[in-house]
């Protein structure tokens, strides 16, 4: 019979087998999308194998999304969704699956459609029972409750600050003895397509920063006129922009010092814009994607964080840069309106000024990295 279990999804409860006896354990990873949850989740099959040496683990994700995931070497395999085989087509995809010898299955998705396709593994899993054994569970919780108590009623201590989105997919697996520490980086790899894509891409050019000025909403980005005022501050370092063929306004960026910035937002793929981030000393992003693929490669950057509460990299490769306000965070992730007199006050009283001094630190701390390994 169906029962709720204790990560408040259906299941159907045989005896779940103890998981910190299985010698060879294979973990399903289930989280379809979106690119910057995809980029912190990456963290799970490392961490996973950190505990079970010999597992082997396979992610379901949407095949949009699936090149972003074929690189990592602690995955062994990507089970792709197409979108354009509907509903029916997912839960066929997850009936087979139930036959596969799952001793643990994560759910890092927790949404209707990852809901459905637990059912449907769950079931195909108890007519194979007696052969497979019943597999250990995990969900990550959507918290909907405390993010109401964080975001209406302003209860602050009710969810971690800073929220690191990374640790947030690694802390459910802590009943598997899985740490929530990330393990170290990289966590993500670029795919070679993608690293070919971006040298013919960039040619000869050799930024010394990258910089993502867009992000998904524009309450979360840092003013344009900042972003010009601080190439203005930064003189004798090159600069590449990177967005996507929506951000039109990056191409003001370059006009700004043509001779030494180029704006390369709408020519690239995902998947080389990420691979161009190993060709920079530093990158300097809002809370959007491209932010945590340089977080969990372990690259220098500065992320600029605003209204948002969950957009902080993890990485002590990686600095937060914030005005402090008592209206902050006011929002999961950039949507709705801001609730500050001044508009997008958290980013406009973050001072170009104050970005281009910890950014020409970040480089020197760099430069004085590289000089031992230079000398001879």
């Amino acid at each position: 019979m169906f029962s709720p279990g204790a990560d408040a999804t259906l299941a159907l409860v045989p005896d779940e087998r103890n998981p910190t006896e299985t010698s060879d354990a294979r973990l399903l990873v289930i989280r379809f999308s979106s690119f910057g949850d995809i980029i912190q989740a990456a963290a799970i099959p490392g961490a996973f194998r950190a505990e079970f040496p010999r597992a082997r683990v396979d992610w379901l994700v949407r095949s949009d999304f699936r090149t972003l995931l074929e690189p990592h070497p602690e995955i062994e395999r990507v089970i792709a969704f197409d979108r354009a085989g509907g509903l029916g087509g997912l839960l066929r995809l997850a009936w087979s699956l139930g036959a596969e010898p799952y001793t643990h299955i994560y759910d890092a998705h927790a949404n209707v459609r990852s809901a459905l396709v637990g059912v449907i593994l769950r079931l195909r899993r108890l007519t194979l029972l007696a052969r497979l054994g019943w597999p250990a569970w995990a969900k990550r919780p959507k918290s909907r409750l405390r993010r109401f108590l964080f975001f209406r009623l302003r209860l602050r201590s009710v969810l971690p600050r800073p929220f690191r989105g990374v640790i947030s997919f690694l802390r459910p697996l802590a009943r598997w003895r899985v740490s929530s520490s990330p393990p170290e980086p990289p966590q993500f790899f670029p795919s070679p397509e993608g690293r070919a894509e971006a040298a013919a891409t960039f040619g000869g050019f050799v930024p010394d920063v990258i910089l993502i000025p867009s992000a998904a909403w524009e309450m979360k980005r840092w003013p344009l006129a900042h972003w010009k005022r601080l190439i203005e501050l930064m003189p004798t370092t090159r600069f590449a922009v990177l967005g996507g063929p929506e951000d039109a306004f990056c191409a003001e960026l370059e006009r700004v010092a043509p001779e030494r910035v180029r704006n390369f937002a709408g020519r690239m793929t995902l998947a080389a814009s990420s691979a161009a981030l190993e060709r920079a000393r530093l990158t300097i992003a809002g809370d959007t994607g491209l932010l945590h693929v340089a977080d969990q490669m372990g690259r220098p950057c500065l992320a600029l964080i605003g209204p948002t509460a969950f957009g902080y990299p993890t990485r002590p490769t990686s600095v937060t840069i914030e005005t402090p306000l008592p209206c902050k965070p006011c929002s999961k992730d950039g949507r709705g309106a801001c609730v500050n007199p001044v508009y997008q006050r958290c980013l406009v009283d973050l001072a170009p000024e104050a970005v281009a001094a910890r950014a020409r630190a970040q480089l020197e701390a760099e430069a004085a990295k590289r000089a031992p390994e230079s000398a001879p």
